[in-house]
């Protein structure tokens, strides 16, 4: 009679022996997991940086954008500018939502009317007091807000704009009178630099020539094209700037007009990751 073979000893100690490494596998990942969440974290809310225009003879909306954690820490609600306090900030819900963080507004409603007895001169803004669900408020910096003082002169008629998700963009108008284009310029031209590039369409040619004479009917087309570097601190920008027009009469007079110019902010997730482990850097 044949005895049963008895079991390997070495099967045993490999069967002990993989239990604690499946445990051990398990914790590391679950310790690599929770410190990658709190690498992912910000320390607390990040304002962009804008570049903004407003004009105090016109009803205009001014929205500034903060990046938040989804989860923990401290959250946005309250906004205001010591220059300004007739404006009064409302922090909606999240338009876009990242893993671990996502992108708040502060929306306030600039009213010509509410200006009241604000002295008619430009003012540019660089700080916010920004309030927290925790802790106590905060100065911040926020870019630069301007606050013009420009009289429409009802030159132009609007005629169509565009824009898409790549950068550019036109806007078209109808000239109302006899004019005589002289110089095309943009707000903020010296800090965009090669990140934005701004052009006539002609009938007659691509690019024509200033001055450029216009009669009263005449449409007039400006294409224009955005190209901010994705992995710049640039990216964390947000402009809301015009086209800068100057124009002769026929009798002789000079006149300025403007135009707005479409701005989309897009970031993805690979531009997050580099701001969070910045530390909140935009610079």
């Amino acid at each position: 009679m044949h005895s049963i073979p008895s079991a390997n000893p070495r099967s045993k100690w490999g069967g002990k022996l993989l239990w604690p490494i499946v445990v051990l596998i398990i914790a590391a990942s679950w310790v690599g997991n929770v410190w990658y969440y709190k690498v992912m974290q910000l320390e607390n809310p990040v304002f962009l940086k804008h570049y903004v225009t407003i004009n105090g003879f016109q009803n205009e909306l001014l929205e500034l954008s903060f990046l938040e954690n989804k989860k923990n820490g401290r959250k946005v609600t309250g906004v205001r500018l010591e220059e300004l306090p007739m404006l009064r900030f409302q922090i909606n819900p999240y338009p876009d939502d990242y893993r671990h963080q996502q992108l708040g507004k502060a929306y306030a409603e600039w009213s010509h009317d509410e200006a009241g007895q604000l002295e008619k001169v430009p003012l540019t803004i660089k700080e916010a007091t920004v309030y927290y669900s925790e802790g106590h408020p905060e100065t911040v910096d926020i870019g630069e807000i301007h606050l013009v003082w420009e009289q429409d002169e009802g030159l132009l008629d609007m005629s169509s704009s565009g824009g898409s998700s790549n950068g550019d963009g036109h806007y078209s108008v109808i000239v109302k009178q006899p004019l005589t284009l002289e110089q095309v310029d943009y707000r903020f031209s010296e800090r965009l630099g090669s990140m934005f590039s701004l052009s006539i369409a002609g009938q007659d040619e691509p690019v024509p020539q200033l001055p450029m004479k216009l009669a009263a009917g005449d449409p007039l087309t400006f294409n224009y094209q955005w190209t901010i570097p994705d992995d710049s601190a640039k990216a964390f920008e947000v402009y809301k700037t015009d086209m800068l027009l100057t124009f002769k009469t026929e009798d002789g007079r000079t006149v300025t007009g403007s135009l707005p110019i479409n701005f989309n902010l897009y970031l993805n997730e690979k531009q997050l990751k580099r701001l969070v482990r910045s530390g909140g850097e935009l610079s």
